[in-house]
């Protein structure tokens, strides 16, 4: 006898539910079906699944070890209509969108509001991920369109600069260094610093310029979000170096921008898969992504010079 889907959901449920009863139960059948596909599994296997005792059903060793393989196997059915799902989406006006943490709130809700003024009818969801796991998730087409940190090169994806803006200071309303229009690494010794997790490459890059200036602060607090270091700089825990479009969320909580006299670009990179066709929606939603970016840079240059503000540079061009 051939292993059928009916044998497999029966042992499934008395693997999980533990009795024949509760998964007749689940399984809308009766006690004596459910005891008869489990009878069949064993045929079909030629293993022993359960041991009888007193009325019940205990499984053996076997049946355990086999139960691992069961789940991934209703854990790629489940994949399959996930995907299915998903592709019906796509085809109704869907847009899935991954992006790196620090363009997960005050940016993307901007540019959707944006993009939906034009587009009432799309929907789309959008799912923070760290930079490899978008990547990752353009490539398998679980996102139609990624935001990754970092100037990146990948196989396979179109990839396109995105921004390539310097980082800037940030400080709390009324701290000592609140009025200054910029500020070099020397000004941070011996000031509380709220930085990125030290595995970040851009805390990184910021730890090798603080070394070679000499600078140590006077306590160190670390977090993995540029949204939570922000949040922090406002309630006082201390100053750090961030990206400015992340910054911008915070500028009326009492968090102040200062232009920091470094190389420190905040580059990303869009994502696509690569394909023959283009999508009419994916593409209103880049020039969404693209408008709003350089809305948001011209306001960050308003806050750091508001005397200078309209002539400052809006965006630097993207390297390739």
């Amino acid at each position: 006898m051939k292993l059928g889907m009916r044998q497999l959901d029966a042992f499934q449920a008395v693997m999980t539910l533990g009795t024949v009863t509760s998964a007749a139960n689940v399984l809308a059948t009766s006690q004596p079906a459910v005891t008869r596909s489990i009878r069949q599994l064993e045929d079909a296997t030629g293993l022993q699944l359960f041991r009888r005792v007193r009325g019940r059903l205990e499984p053996t060793a076997d049946a355990r070890e086999l139960m691992e393989t069961v789940r991934q196997s209703y854990a790629g059915i489940d994949r399959i209509a996930q995907v299915a799902s998903q592709l019906r989406r796509r085809h109704t006006g869907h847009l899935r969108v991954g992006c790196l943490p620090a363009f997960a709130q005050g940016f993307i809700a901007r540019t959707i509001a944006d993009f939906l003024a034009d587009h009432p009818k799309a929907s789309l969801s959008v799912t923070p991920l760290m930079s490899s796991d978008v990547v990752r998730a353009t490539r398998s087409r679980e996102v139609d369109i990624g935001i990754a940190a970092y100037d990146i090169d990948v196989t396979g994806l179109d990839t396109r600069p995105f921004t390539d803006c310097p980082e800037i200071a940030v400080v709390p309303a009324g701290h000592p260094l609140a009025d200054r229009q910029v500020v070099v690494p020397a000004d941070l010794a011996g000031q509380p610093l709220v930085m990125l997790g030290a595995s970040d490459p851009y805390r990184q890059r910021l730890d090798r310029l603080l070394a070679g200036e000499g600078v140590t602060p006077a306590r160190l607090v670390e977090t993995p979000t540029s949204s939570a270091l922000c949040a922090m700089v406002v309630e006082g825990v201390g100053v750090g170096v961030v990206n400015p479009i992340t910054a911008l969320d915070f500028i009326g909580q009492g968090l102040v921008m200062l232009r920091l006299a470094a190389d420190l670009p905040f580059v990303t990179t869009r994502l696509q898969v690569t394909t023959g066709s283009a999508d009419a929606l994916a593409a209103a939603f880049i020039s969404a992504l693209e408008l709003r970016r350089d809305r948001d840079l011209a306001a960050v240059a308003a806050a750091l010079n508001p005397a200078e503000a309209a002539a400052a540079p809006r965006h630097r061009p993207p390297r390739r």
